[in-house]
């Protein structure tokens, strides 16, 4: 059984679901961010690559190899789930 029903290649279509539902959620932790902040930069950053959206205090941790800190601030500033923040975090 599929994502939304059955299908003849479900777990192709299961993990092509998964990984665009991913890609969207990171996407609209991105803009809420973005959104929070908007005041401060007057931008709402959208989310094309690992590091759109991500704060310059989260990269700058990221790159000490505090990535347990890193991951823990992103968290706080967007509201994403664990593993999408690690995903993000490995990524920069």
């Amino acid at each position: 059984m599929g994502l939304f029903g059955s299908s003849n290649n479900a777990s192709g279509d299961d993990e092509g679901l998964r990984r665009r539902v991913e890609e969207l959620e990171r996407r609209v932790a991105a803009l809420e961010w973005g959104a929070r902040n908007a005041g401060q930069s007057g931008v709402v950053p959208v989310a094309q690559s690992p590091q759109s959206g991500v704060s310059a205090e989260v990269r700058q941790l990221a790159l000490q190899g505090q990535r347990i800190q890193a991951i823990k601030v992103l968290r706080d500033q967007t509201g994403m789930g664990l593993r999408e923040a690690k995903d993000i975090v490995d990524r920069l």
